[in-house]
């Protein structure tokens, strides 16, 4: 039989295609491998079923087109600064400063907003993300008017929860799917111990509130019509609340296999399930809801019969958690396994509290508990950084991943296969810590300086100046994330060119959310710290500007010589090459962002650089930088790179050899 047992396959050629497609082109490779396991195993048949499903999968569908200048349209999400508007031609994040509530049917206009690709390495892609949910437009609110305003359980509920701020934080993560600033900090704090799988709503907790549901419905009526009502229930919760894949995932596995059963296994609906999502939006696997839901309940299926499913489990998620956080929480496993009872009961009490207002008391007892333990696991927990899993490391890790599964089943020694993976960890966290070469990297924090030197063999990692954001916390959301993202665990030196916001707005988070061994902002003559020496040159003047403050200092790495200038300006540049007339070096960080007031024609003829490097936001207030300095530095024919054009930009020193990497 073509379909009976066999969704599965056609389910996984689907997914190779669209990875094939959307993400890696090695996919191909072992979609071809697939599909002649298939023609052994099953016969042409099944080969042309699975071509067909995969063809029809990535055929171009609605995208992006082109929209009036005014729109009516329903919110289905809300946040504090954005929502989430849907109508005739897709779906809009909309930014707005107005009272809008989740389900009002609102008219607007607008202006069109690009989506922001990632300019760092590893950084979050807000383009893919927006589509992985199939959103395809971006814009900023004109004007708007709310047309009608739906009373929907989604409102009842709002309206029922807590006064007290801390338990409605909970009350809405846990029963709506939402989280609000306050609780923003514990989220994120449980996010890095990869435990958020146990707040996020999903399968879980709809399993809960089904066996709730269930007996409580079976007080008043039979069995089998409780368990049905129950369905018709929680499929009214379901899509009341903003669309959630991981609820979406577990209600319609239970539903469609309560009725299918006698056709199709769970697998098997499962299955169905990805192949009708990615027919819907093959970039939903971009979508980590999805990819965890969905594979984490693949391997809760294929593991059920072994008595080590938990760990089994657990490492199963260890490429996702790596991708995610770049890091493995030493705790996750333990204390997961201790919290997941403790989270059961606590979704129970959220849930009857919105009825039963006595239940708030046990409910924000559990909050205060909670809040103690995660305290607690963050003293004791440990990471082990890594860096960004590669493609081909997540391929080596889930092959021997399923021969262990495999083995397991087949009751035979996985010793050697164990072995074998935690060789491969191993690996792979050293080839992300001792790397053979140097390299300069500036990393695009906007209008601002930050530039991250890495030494061969993990010699030292030196970040000089951290560039500033008063919007949002750059060290947090930019610069650590990227430090991880390549396996540095610490940072041995953070120079401080001068006090300027834009060079050192992000030092103090930094400090408190990193390891930092040791900071400068003043002058000292030299420094050597692994290969690289660093020289700083002290002029024989005194400058009132702040710009004119900053430290001039001189790298040398690998008989390579890289100047950093600060923001000093080029009154500072004359002394320098009066004081210094036979300096010579190959790269120079460009001063002032590329401000006219500095980079003089005499400077760049005394030190003769082959690469200028320039830290700048696209689009800057200040026009940053001058068309004078660009014409100065073409003239000289020096390699320009700036981070406003090509985003984070690397120069890799092998020896002598040096290499740029955009």
């Amino acid at each position: 039989m073509l379909i009976r047992y066999h969704i599965f396959y056609y389910a996984v050629s689907c997914l190779l295609v669209v990875i094939g497609v959307y993400y890696h082109e090695l996919s191909f490779l072992f979609l071809f491998g697939f599909m002649f396991y298939l023609y052994k195993r099953f016969g042409i048949r099944y080969v042309i079923v699975a071509i067909l499903l995969s063809i029809i999968v990535v055929i171009p569908r609605d995208g992006i087109q082109e929209l009036p200048h005014s729109i009516t349209g329903q919110v289905i999400k809300t946040s504090d600064k954005y929502c989430y508007v849907r109508f005739h031609e897709g779906v809009m994040k909309l930014y707005h400063e107005e009272d809008i509530r989740y389900g009002d049917t609102v008219q607007f206009t607008f202006k069109i907003l690009d989506m922001s690709e990632n300019t760092n390495d590893n950084a979050f892609n807000e383009k893919l993300y927006l589509y992985s949910q199939k959103i395809f437009y971006k814009g900023k609110l004109k004007q708007l008017s709310v047309k009608n305003s739906t009373y929907s359980l989604y409102q009842w509920i709002e309206d029922h929860l807590s006064s007290e701020k801390d338990v409605s934080n909970y009350q809405r993560l846990f029963l709506l799917g939402e989280r609000t600033e306050d609780i923003q900090n514990e989220y994120q704090q449980l996010s890095q111990l990869s435990l958020i799988h146990l707040f996020a709503l999903s399968g879980m907790h709809v399993h809960i509130l089904y066996m709730m549901l269930k007996k409580g419905l079976g007080i008043c009526v039979h069995q089998k019509y409780a368990k049905w009502l129950a369905y018709v229930f929680i499929g009214i919760y379901v899509f009341s609340i903003p669309i959630n894949i991981s609820l979406y995932r577990a209600f319609f596995v239970m539903v469609l296999y309560e009725i299918m059963k006698k056709w199709l296994n769970q697998l098997d609906v499962l299955s169905l399930l990805v192949i009708v999502s990615l027919l819907y939006n093959p970039y939903i696997i971009y979508n980590i809801s999805f990819i965890f839901s969905y594979f984490i309940y693949f391997i809760v299926l294929v593991t059920k019969h072994i008595k080590s499913s938990a760990l089994m489990i657990y490492l199963s998620g260890l490429p996702i958690i790596l991708t995610l956080n770049y890091q493995i929480p030493l705790v996750a496993f333990v204390v997961g396994n201790i919290l997941t009872p403790f989270i059961e009961a606590f979704y129970c009490f959220c849930c009857l509290s919105i009825i039963i207002p006595v239940f708030l008391l046990p409910l924000s007892l559990c909050i205060q508990w909670l809040q103690s333990i995660m305290i607690f696991v963050e003293r004791i927990n440990q990471f082990i950084v890594f860096s960004k899993p590669s493609f081909s490391f997540i391929i080596m890790y889930y092959i021997l991943y399923f021969m262990i599964l495999y083995r397991i089943e087949q009751h035979k020694s996985i010793q050697i296969n164990i072995s074998i993976m935690i060789a491969l960890l191993v690996t792979f966290s050293f080839y992300s810590q001792y790397k053979l070469y140097a390299e300069v990297t500036m990393i695009d924090v906007g209008q601002g300086d930050c530039t991250l030197i890495r030494l061969p063999m993990n010699q030292g990692n030196i970040l000089i100046d951290t560039g500033g954001n008063k919007d949002y916390d750059l060290a947090t959301q930019t610069i650590i994330p990227y430090l991880k993202s390549i396996g540095i665990q610490k940072l041995d030196y953070v120079y401080i060119s001068h006090s300027d916001f834009d060079h050192c707005g992000a030092l103090e988070s930094l400090i408190e959310h990193f390891h930092v061994d040791q900071v400068i902002d003043r002058y000292e003559e030299e420094r050597i710290i692994g290969c690289m020496k660093v020289k700083m040159f002290k002029s024989n003047k005194i400058y009132f500007d702040n710009n004119d403050q900053s430290l001039i200092m001189l790298v040398e790495l690998f008989e390579n010589r890289i100047l950093f200038t600060g923001d000093a300006s080029s009154q500072v540049e004359e002394d320098l090459r009066k004081q210094y007339r036979n300096l010579n070096v190959d790269i120079l960080k460009i001063s002032h962002h590329g401000s006219k007031t500095a980079t003089s024609a005499s400077l760049l003829q005394m030190i003769q650089p082959d690469i200028a490097m320039i830290g700048v936001r696209k689009n800057n207030m200040y026009h940053h930088p001058s068309s004078e300095v660009i014409e100065r530095l073409k003239r000289k024919q020096i390699t320009i790179l700036r981070t406003d054009e090509d985003g984070m930009f690397h120069i890799r020193f092998y020896g002598k050899s040096r290499y740029i990497l955009k």
